[in-house]
């Protein structure tokens, strides 16, 4: 799914993990640059809860997942900002549900983590150049993030560019053969 918001396109990636069970999604498309970052963990990823830099505005959003033995705050420095975001998923239990066992985020200043234990299916989302954060979505219970996702945006496309309008009366395509002149073509 992509959107444009503010003129710019964002697009939706992901999640990973579980996708299918009555875990409880959300979504939090565009709400600004990342302040800080709030992580419980254990075993498994319990929670996490983002705070946003929205204009100058500083925004707690919600928390999503339940609690967890440990407790890290990343907090980001005024000029930092998120790289890439990694871990792994699947089954605490041998028959459970899949749900975020690690994650990782990498800025352009550092990285942050392993939280969690490194187990299960690996995943990573870089942000290569020309492509910004924007945003995440999941999914999670009350004991646990089952699935996480971001969105990116494309900070170099600014604009949405529409299709050509339908011509009237076009003249019919014309064929070109590869053994002739390229640039001759048969009507």
């Amino acid at each position: 799914m992509s959107n444009i918001v503010n003129e710019e396109i964002v697009v939706k990636v992901g999640p990973r993990g579980d996708v299918v069970s009555r875990s409880v999604e959300w979504d939090e498309s565009s709400y600004g640059n990342v302040k800080q970052i709030l992580v419980t963990h254990g075993n498994a990823i319990n929670s996490i809860q983002i705070i946003y830099d929205i204009n100058g505005t500083v925004a707690l959003a919600h928390r999503h997942g339940g609690d967890g033995d440990y407790f890290d705050c990343i907090s980001f420095e005024p000029s930092e900002y998120l790289t890439s975001i990694g871990g792994h998923y699947g089954p605490v239990e041998q028959r459970g549900a899949a749900v975020m066992r690690s994650l990782e985020f990498g800025t352009n200043r550092r990285k942050y983590g392993p939280f969690g234990w490194e187990e299960g299916t690996p995943f990573c989302f870089n942000f290569h150049s020309g492509l910004d954060f924007g945003g995440f979505h999941g999914r999670s219970t009350g004991s646990h993030l089952s699935a996480l996702g971001i969105y990116v945006k494309s900070i170099s496309l600014k604009h949405h560019f529409k299709p050509d309008p339908p011509q009237r009366h076009a003249a019919p395509p014309r064929l070109c053969s590869a053994s002739v002149d390229p640039c001759a073509c048969v009507p």
